[in-house]
């Protein structure tokens, strides 16, 4: 007999490869390799057809060691079978953990979103992540990545890049914290966050705030003007400087 829990929030993670429609013996093998590793990680389903997997951790599992793992698999299946390479978007949202006598599943409304972005995006390959994980990966400043918007393709608007090791580690912070202004996620997050403060008037303000605004810590501080409270004051300005850092 199965228990369903309540809802729950956790990290989901979608990828499949890309770059051709059939897949010889040898691509398939390394994608199994890949697949052994992320079956360690958390609980892993497949869709029929193509070669592909989701991820969904542990609603308490911090994300860094298990996307920083999976990275490093691509990487190698990525070197293994140029051109072809695995593509994966990471995503935050809720989900249903469920408990049998064969073990611990997960469904939920999650799974179906990243599974969703992952058929929108182009094939070049890569980890991207939805904004709804942007936000909450914001929480984490010791995360094995950093974060860079993508800039090009309607279909895939508020996605960033997550980039691993020597990437993530070369990039400036103050131009990442630049990049903000032009962000769809970052935007979303001031709405949202600067809501939890005034409420429904928050919209209106952000989009006008990024109108006028040259700057993330002009953008920032005007917000923050509109909260009368000096201790949400400041952890609104630090809560919305800690997310543009995370966009790196």
């Amino acid at each position: 007999m199965s228990q369903v829990s309540a809802p729950v929030s956790t990290t989901v993670v979608a990828s499949d490869i890309a770059g051709a429609a059939a897949f010889g013996a040898a691509v398939l093998e390394r994608f199994e390799q890949v697949l052994a590793v992320v079956r360690g990680l958390g609980f892993v389903t497949q869709e029929p057809g193509r070669p592909n997997l989701t991820l969904t951790l542990a609603p308490d599992q911090e994300p860094g060691s298990a996307l920083d793992a999976m990275a490093k698999a691509a990487a190698g299946f990525d070197a293994a079978v140029t051109p072809l390479s695995l593509r994966s978007v990471v995503h935050f949202g809720v989900v249903f953990r469920t408990e049998s006598a064969t073990g611990v599943s997960y469904v939920g409304s999650a799974i179906r979103t990243t599974q969703s972005a992952l058929r929108r995006v182009p094939s070049a390959g890569g980890f991207l992540a939805t904004a709804e994980f942007a936000v909450y990966a914001a929480k984490y400043p010791q995360l094995p990545f950093r974060m860079r918007p993508v800039t090009s393709g309607a279909a895939i608007d508020g996605l960033s890049h997550l980039l691993f090791g020597d990437i993530a580690a070369d990039m400036a912070p103050a131009s990442a914290v630049a990049s903000g202004i032009a962000d769809a996620a970052f935007v979303e997050f001031a709405k949202r966050r600067l809501a939890e403060e005034i409420g429904p008037f928050a919209n209106a303000l952000v989009d006008r705030a990024v109108r006028a605004a040259t700057a993330t810590d002009q953008l920032v501080s005007q917000l923050a003007s509109d909260i009368d409270n000096p201790a949400a004051r400041k952890k609104f300005e630090d809560d919305m400087l800690r997310f543009a850092k995370s966009r790196c």
